[in-house]
């Protein structure tokens, strides 16, 4: 059995059992708290995607990942509790965040493992992706009273709401404001809704016409490209050059049932990351993408907003965070391995080493042999003072005796002879024949 539950008032999981071993497996339940109106507009893909590995991970055993969310929510989870055929080792909890706290702050003080971000966020140490997961795009949508009150059109003390503490948002307010000649107290950015002080909410999510809590009464979807907008071009060609990782994105006429949609809206588009601290174990981080790409099937028939983009096919070079090790892992599972990759050099460093070992015991034994050639000449030496001298005075064949033995050695030191049983034959020899020689004498 798993437990989640918030501490903050906002929102409380109650628990699901997901015992293989009983039959009466209950499904997951909303608590008290989630039946209110004010919570079911809120939480988001972060939830749906906590839902998901809640689901698929429920295992006492496993390790505990800390979840941040944020964003509005997309789909019941309890939905998805048929949708789940295999089970990993990891759990989820939800991390206790401040409400001013943004997703990569939050991981970067061990406040939480695994938070969703959109790409287009500088590189921060300490941070590694784990998979890209849906995209997401910029929903606009003003006060339908603003330009009423403001017949000028100017942008001087507007106050914008973006939601979910999204840095593509806060990016994208920045970029329109400096570029519109406002300096950052000219206006206001709030990651919380104010009723009557807010005049643009600024969305980033995957386009869901079921979903549209995001959007409060009295507001209406606006396009980038209206014809009084004078830097309409800027959005259409130029917006990935000023904000890197930001593209330009149609969200079709009708898609939503919204005021202001009645034609297409021209918007902008970025990439959302699942994204997790380093210190992350590789083997929890393994468990979970693979469980998050075997089960993508039944999760995109399920909410293909949100899973339909999910592939083990991207390119990591484009993602601002590298990837954690325990993702690497699982993506590159079936590539080749070392020896695999190294077959054909490896093997020619064997054939090579093959060659020079036998060229170097070559050299060795013939080496050896030369030595033994020196050594011959010496046992003819000793055999000639022996045999062929017989006029010869006994103490003048132990003087050359002596000269031959002591040539031997001096060669010897030289390492022109080896002491081995050629030599030791010729040592023995060389005392026999004094022997001899001094048993002959008169």
């Amino acid at each position: 059995m798993l437990k989640w539950t918030s501490k903050t008032p906002s929102a409380t999981w109650i628990y699901a059992d997901h015992s293989s071993s009983s039959p009466t497996a209950r499904r997951c339940k909303p608590g008290p708290a989630m039946n209110s109106p004010g919570v079911k507009k809120m939480a988001g893909p972060a939830l749906l995607l906590l839902a998901v590995f809640l689901l698929s991970a429920c295992d006492p055993g496993g390790s505990a990942l800390r979840i941040m969310i944020t964003d509005n929510r997309q789909i019941e989870p309890e939905i998805l509790q048929g949708a789940i055929e295999e089970r990993s080792s990891v759990r989820f909890e939800l991390a206790e965040v401040p409400e001013n706290m943004g997703p990569l702050q939050a991981l970067t003080e061990n406040r939480a493992d695994l938070a969703l971000v959109e790409n287009n966020v500088p590189f921060r140490p300490g941070i590694r992706a784990v998979l890209p997961t849906f995209e997401s795009v910029l929903h606009l949508a003003v006060r339908k009273t603003y330009f009423e009150d403001n017949p000028h059109r100017t942008l001087e003390n507007a106050n914008f709401y973006v939601a979910n503490r999204s840095s593509a948002g806060q990016t994208f307010v920045e970029l329109v404001m400096q570029r519109d000649g406002f300096e950052p107290g000219q206006y206001r950015v709030t990651p919380v809704f104010e009723e009557n002080d807010t005049d643009f909410i600024i969305y980033f999510g995957p386009i869901n016409p079921g979903n549209t809590a995001w959007l409060r009464e009295g507001f209406a979807m606006v396009s980038l490209g209206a014809s009084l907008n004078p830097r309409r071009k800027f959005y259409e060609e130029g917006i990935g050059y000023n904000a890197p990782g930001m593209r330009p994105k149609v969200i079709p006429a009708l898609t939503y049932d919204l005021p202001g949609n009645e034609e297409s809206l021209l918007s902008v588009a970025v990439d959302t990351l699942l994204v997790t601290r380093k210190q992350v174990p590789e083997s929890t981080i393994y468990e979970l993408t693979r469980t998050f790409l075997v089960q993508k099937p039944r999760l995109t028939s399920m909410a293909p907003h949100l899973f339909a983009g999910i592939n083990e096919s991207f390119d990591p070079l484009d993602l601002n965070f590298p990837l954690h090790r325990g993702a690497r892992a699982y993506l590159e599972r079936d590539d080749p391995g070392f020896i695999e990759r190294y077959a054909e050099t490896i093997n020619m460093l064997v054939y090579v080493s093959f060659l020079l070992i036998s060229a170097f015991l070559a050299f060795a034994r013939w080496r050896d042999h030369r030595k033994k050639d020196r050594v011959d000449v010496f046992y003819r030496r000793v055999f000639e003072v022996r045999d062929g001298m017989g006029d010869a005075s006994a103490g003048k064949k132990l003087e050359m005796l002596d000269d031959i033995e002591r040539e031997a050695f001096e060669s010897l030191i030289r390492e022109k002879l080896s002491a081995n049983e050629s030599f030791r034959i010729f040592t023995d020899l060389l005392a026999r024949t004094r022997q001899e020689i001094r048993e002959r004498q008169p």
